[in-house]
């Protein structure tokens, strides 16, 4: 049997690790939940305009 470590943001945040974003993540084997941090859904789509006018 395998363990799979899964971590769930609060409601109204998205979890991150200043590169991945999501809500659920799917950790691999050796990834470390530490990395992880909440932040709000606000910042996230702060966050998201920045990137997509950097794209452009």
């Amino acid at each position: 049997m395998q363990k799979r470590n899964v971590l769930i943001a609060d409601e109204g945040m998205v979890l991150t690790d200043g590169e991945n974003y999501g809500r659920v993540i799917y950790l691999a084997e050796d990834a470390d939940a530490g990395a992880y941090r909440e932040i709000s859904e606000e910042e996230y789509k702060t966050l998201m305009a920045e990137s997509e006018g950097e794209a452009l």
